[in-house]
């Protein structure tokens, strides 16, 4: 719904049309250049920046191929293909698979629930069996009369898990004559946006709903304790609300959270705990026990104390988050855009838009940090014309935000009212009173919460030093884990993960020479059912991997049909082989498809290969009988 949504559809497509040209490396944004140089007279800021242009498309090219594939092949095996399966039961057609015996049912399929390379349909004497590459290439059509239709399930798959846009899903439908169940797909979209805004539910209460209109008077800027008069007490669900004419207490905005502490009457007191806004109203939810206590009588004194140390930790980190917004457009670039951001007394979180930032990057922004921290620069603020700062480019502001006409500059550095600081933001956070009051920074976690935007998580203050105590505790314990002085752990540590290495490479080593042993007396097993040779085995308490190496190890001195089961720490695993020479008659996948429901689980794959696996190990050599069956 915003511009950046509009984008990204856009240069989705054209990534997809990209595939269907041969285009499987990011390409779009070297188109950038030509845009440059042809439109860079009318539209200078193409040219002047060019270079972040091209680094975010290119991050968001190059974060779309990574489903893109897995999206297309989704779109194929599973939405296509189960929409062909319904609009086939619909008519009359039983789904199933073609075996040695003929026409199988296979009630997953029409149940839509399988995914599979072919598809073969019964419906009285007619008999149609499809492959994959024939019911993309509309084959289809010679079965039905009816259009089929991309499930809306499927499409919310899609969108939801690829990042597919709805459009096109019905563009790749339309190419294979599919239409697609818009009305479904929006039904799960609106499902999605109710558990998203119950997810995000706050008491957001109106002023309409309290019978004062009477604003209150923030004054915790300045002082944390105060003298006020209950104007109402409101109940709200299950929580009290007390509305007071003035109030230290900061009101949940702007991505700092509300103040707690408490109210004083006399000897009764009241905790509060959280601090919301409604209007120009502040709420105070307090505690409070029916019956066992009584609420502040409205028009009385209350004496409010916010609670001090928690306000200064918030304070810290929220003065440190605009230190951090600074640092970023130094170290990394001056698009840096803040996304949104969340200032707690336990940590910050700070999102904007860019490619990942490296470990140097990193390291640097958190130096710079500490060392403006380290100067002890002074923190003003001053409230002026938003008309004097609006178009001024050293003053940070959200784009899109709504202003009043008046608004509050948060500076560090400079002269307290000049606005000459080397950081300066609208901000009606609080915030302390110079850089030192902050102590230290650490930068805890940088990472990918939406396409082409990141956020930093980190602490300040008392919770920096705990991370650092914490993390020294970490390395102490696993330098006396692996008995090394702290200084040589990291020598101590790239050496013992070289010699892993080498174990591992001499047990890989070891396990094909006891496949290839296994592989060798196997060659003395060989059957011969209905003129196909054929190896059937238990391997017994091996993993897929092995089995792959017994198959290997045969590969060349073996034709016909192979089947390998083996099972360890509680799950089969199944592999099958056809030579080229019998898969006309016999196919890999689907003796895979019929033998894995025994051990409770599934698989498929290529006529020639296959693989597939189950929880049931007691079954394994029921599985293994099957396949002699299966040939007769």
């Amino acid at each position: 719904t915003d511009r950046h949504y509009v984008l990204r559809r856009i240069l989705r497509r054209a990534v997809r049309y990209g595939r269907t040209l041969g285009f499987r490396e990011p390409f779009f944004h070297q188109l950038v250049d030509v845009l440059a140089e042809t439109m860079g007279d009318v539209f200078p800021e193409i040219r002047a920046r060019k270079k972040q242009v091209q680094e975010a498309i290119r991050a968001e090219e190059e974060a779309f191929n990574k489903t893109l594939d897995k999206g297309i092949e989704i779109f194929e095996h599973r939405a296509f293909v189960n929409a062909i399966i319904r609009a086939a039961t619909k008519e009359g057609y039983i789904a199933g698979s073609a075996s040695p015996f003929g026409f199988m049912a296979d009630p997953k399929l029409e149940n839509h629930e399988s995914q599979t390379e072919n598809i073969a349909f019964q419906k009285g004497d007619n008999f149609v069996e499809l492959s994959l590459e024939e019911a993309l290439a509309g084959k289809w059509r010679k079965l039905l009369s009816a259009v089929p239709q991309i499930s809306g399930k499927h499409a919310f798959d899609l969108y939801d898990t690829y990042g597919f846009p709805l459009d096109l899903t019905e563009l790749m439908a339309r190419e294979r004559g599919l239409t697609v169940d818009k009305e479904g797909f929006e039904k799960l979209m609106a499902e999605q946006r109710a558990r998203a805004r119950a997810a995000q539910k706050k008491e957001v209460i109106s002023v309409s709903q309290i019978e004062t209109t009477t604003p209150t008077t923030f004054v915790g800027y300045e002082k944390l304790e105060a003298e006020a008069k209950v104007i109402e007490v409101v109940s709200l669900k299950d929580k009290t609300a007390v509305v007071l004419d003035v109030s230290p207490f900061y009101a949940e905005m702007g991505g700092q959270v509300g103040d707690t502490g408490e109210f004083q009457q006399g000897k009764q007191r009241w905790r509060v705990t959280n601090t919301q806004k409604s209007g120009n109203t502040w709420l105070h939810f307090i505690e409070f026990n029916p019956g066992e206590e009584a609420l502040p009588a409205r028009g009385s004194e209350v004496t409010l104390r916010v609670d001090r140390a928690r306000r200064h930790a918030i304070q810290r980190h929220h003065t440190v988050t605009h230190l951090l917004h600074w640092a970023l457009h130094e170290v990394v670039s001056r698009e840096a855009a803040q996304k949104g951001s969340y200032v707690g007394p336990e940590k910050l979180t700070f999102d904007f838009n860019s490619a990942p930032l490296t470990p140097q990057q990193i390291a640097d922004i958190e130096k710079l940090v500490n060392a403006r921290i380290l100067e002890n620069a002074a923190v003003s603020w001053t409230e002026v014309p938003y008309a004097e700062v609006k178009l001024r480019r050293d003053v940070m502001q959200f784009f899109g935000e709504k202003y009043g006409e008046r608004v509050r500059v948060v500076q560090i550095g400079g002269r307290a009212g000049e606005l000459d600081g080397y950081s300066m933001e609208l901000c009606g956070g609080t915030h302390v009173r110079a850089t030192g009051e902050i102590g230290l920074f650490r930068i805890v976690s940088e990472s990918a919460v939406a396409a082409g935007v990141r956020r930093i998580e980190a602490v300040a203050g008392f919770e920096a030093c705990k991370r650092v105590s914490e993390d020294w505790r970490l390395i102490k314990t696993l330098a006396d884990k692996i008995n090394a002085p702290v200084h040589d752990l990291e020598k101590r540590i790239e050496s013992l993960l070289a010699h892993q290495k080498e174990l591992e490479k001499q047990l890989k080593a070891a396990r094909q020479r006891e496949a290839a042993s296994v592989a060798e007396r196997l060659l003395e097993r060989v059957q011969i059912i209905a003129g196909i040779p054929v190896l059937v085995h238990n391997a017994g308490r091996v993993e897929g991997d092995f089995l792959l190496a017994i198959q290997d190890s045969l590969k060349s001195r073996f034709q016909g049909v192979m089947v390998l089961g083996g099972a360890v720490n509680g799950a089969v695993s199944l592999i099958a082989s056809v030579s080229p020479d019998f898969t006309a008659r016999i196919q890999a996948g689907k003796i895979i498809q019929q033998i894995a429901p025994i051990v409770g689980g599934k698989g498929g794959g290529r006529p020639d290969h296959a693989r597939g696996g189950g929880p049931e190990v007691t079954k394994l050599d029921e599985a293994l009988a099957r396949v002699k069956a299966l040939l007769g």
